[in-house]
């Protein structure tokens, strides 16, 4: 149950995360959707650790 809920989570920011960096490059702001790009990178990192750890312990 967790588990899927780690995915379902990583699908939605990274959906999340790709909308945010298309829509500040349309509007021209390079540093804006780097920054977006950047954290996001960052929250899949601790994501996929995370969903990592789940599969190991279940």
């Amino acid at each position: 149950m967790l588990l899927g809920l780690v995915i379902l989570l990583l699908v939605c920011l990274n959906l999340g995360g790709v909308a945010s960096v298309v829509m500040g490059l349309g509007r021209g702001e390079w540093l804006g959707a780097a920054g977006s790009a950047l954290f996001a990178a960052l929250l899949n990192i601790v994501g996929f650790r995370l969903l990592r750890d789940l599969r190991e312990r279940g």
